[in-house]
């Protein structure tokens, strides 16, 4: 009777690492990445590093859109991913000086998913939102365009789809915003 339970023991322990053997060599691997990262974001150098967190697994990145330090009202560029929306940034010139928080409460209701919380940093000039970032500068005495529209501030604006849940990139997301203010500040004289 005692080898009865050893064999049944042992086909047990048997039956019991070939499950956990199969389950560990089945795992799916990691989606990777095919496409080459950018190192600037809409013509201002961010690097590759910072980029990193919010640019999804796939195979095909496309880019569209205006550099930010062209000079105009408002510019700005998205990027795709197997022609899915991943990541927009942008820049708005301002005839008023609009806070972080009031842009971001305004972002957040158009694009937060419901979620319409709003953290702003300690300087009052950055603020995130459930799907992105926005940061505020003073741009005085910049001349009007064209268009004779005032600037008095300027705003930088990313809007991001991945990953679906920032609150674990936010110190990256706020390290890159403060990344593009001086390139836009510096290529319209602010």
């Amino acid at each position: 009777m005692a080898d009865r339970y050893s064999s049944r023991r042992m086909g047990c322990a048997v039956l019991s690492a070939t499950a956990l053997l199969l389950t560990a060599c089945s795992g799916e691997e990691k989606p990777e990445v095919a496409y080459t990262l950018p190192d600037t974001l809409c013509g201002a150098h961010v690097g590759k590093k910072a980029v990193e967190p919010f640019f999804p697994p796939g195979s095909k990145l496309t880019h569209t859109g205006d550099a930010l330090d062209n000079g105009k009202y408002a510019s700005g560029c998205d990027y795709a991913v197997d022609n899915a929306k991943t990541l927009l940034v942008s820049n708005f010139f301002h005839e008023d000086r609009p806070t972080a928080r009031q842009i971001a409460e305004k972002r957040a209701t158009d694009y937060g998913d419901g979620d319409k919380k709003v953290t702003v940093d300690a300087t009052g000039n950055i603020a995130l939102y459930s799907r992105g970032a926005v940061a505020v500068e003073a741009c005085p005495g910049y001349t009007s365009d064209a268009d004779g529209l005032p600037r008095k501030s300027f705003s930088v604006e990313i809007l991001t789809y991945y990953p679906k849940d920032l609150s674990k990139s936010e110190k990256a997301l706020t390290q890159l915003v403060k990344q593009l203010v001086p390139a836009v500040k510096k290529a319209n004289g602010c």
